[in-house]
């Protein structure tokens, strides 16, 4: 059966691929992400340089010593957890799709209780992983 012109023309222009994003809106994005990545090796220079200047004479290299592995340990565990982010993104999209396509009209702009179930879901996960960082 073929389509009423209108929806053919619907479908070619969902298909287009989206304008490409300006010089100004790639900074915007990128350099907030560049300070996030960054800041945590400068955190650990901090604390390093903290830990070195603060220490009794004598107790310099025993207390660097300890601070590398604390640090590895901090920052390796903040990497292992990235993976809450990416989940709960990637799951809060694809139930606010789904309940955008199923619903019609004033509902449509809304989260779904699907929606918050995944929040809800990932924030106490979180705060498990926390509190379980915290006691290790």
């Amino acid at each position: 059966a073929a389509y009423p012109r209108s929806r053919t023309r619907l479908a070619a222009d969902a298909l287009q691929p989206p304008e490409a994003p300006s010089a100004r809106a790639i900074r915007e994005f990128a350099l907030p992400c560049l300070g996030l990545w960054l800041s945590s090796p400068v955190l650990s220079l901090i604390d390093t340089s903290a830990v070195g200047l603060s220490a009794l004479p004598g107790k310099g290299a025993s207390s660097l010593a300890a601070l590398g592995p604390a640090t590895t340990f901090c920052d390796g565990t903040a990497y292992l957890f990235a993976f809450l982010n990416v989940a709960t993104t990637n799951l809060y999209s694809s139930q606010r799709a789904a309940a955008a396509a199923a619903a019609e009209g004033a509902a449509a702009g809304r989260p779904s209780p699907d929606s918050e179930s995944v929040v809800r879901i990932a924030a106490r996960l979180s705060l498990a992983c926390g509190l379980l960082a915290m006691l290790v």
